[in-house]
């Protein structure tokens, strides 16, 4: 009995903590507006929450991963071209003049800046200012 009781808490627990699909009107105002500004017309396909995340895919197949207050964190095009509005103007051009004949398929923000993916397979990484840190191919 004492066994069955602890599992049942055991699963209980462990389903709080799993991802749930909601309504795209769930998701905070300023994610909200990222979508509507940076991905007009594009639909969401749907929505995952997590403790402390969302994570929205839309119909075109790009991913967005957004924090609990609705910041960006990930936007992730998969291996298609991702509009680069969002991040500061100067960053961009630095990346695009480290590989000029490449388009943004992916940025993640970091702590120290950002990591930049692209169609030619580089992995490029840079402070918030727009430094080249590093470049690696992503094998």
């Amino acid at each position: 009995m004492k066994m069955k009781l602890m599992l049942a808490s055991l699963v209980c627990a462990s389903s709080m903590f799993a991802d749930m699909i909601v309504s795209p009107s769930a998701l905070p105002q300023k994610a909200q507006e990222f979508l509507s500004t940076h991905f007009k017309g594009v639909n969401v396909g749907y929505v995952k929450q997590d403790v402390d995340s969302y994570e929205v895919n839309l119909v075109d197949g790009t991913e967005i991963d957004f924090i609990i207050n609705g910041d960006w964190k990930e936007v992730d095009g998969k291996y298609k071209g991702i509009p680069t509005g969002f991040i500061p103007k100067e960053v961009v051009a630095k990346v695009q003049a480290a590989q000029p004949n490449a388009a943004i398929v992916e940025v993640d923000k970091r702590i120290n800046g950002y990591k930049f993916r692209t169609n030619n397979m580089m992995e490029i990484y840079t402070d918030f200012k727009g430094n080249i840190l590093g470049q690696k191919f992503d094998d």
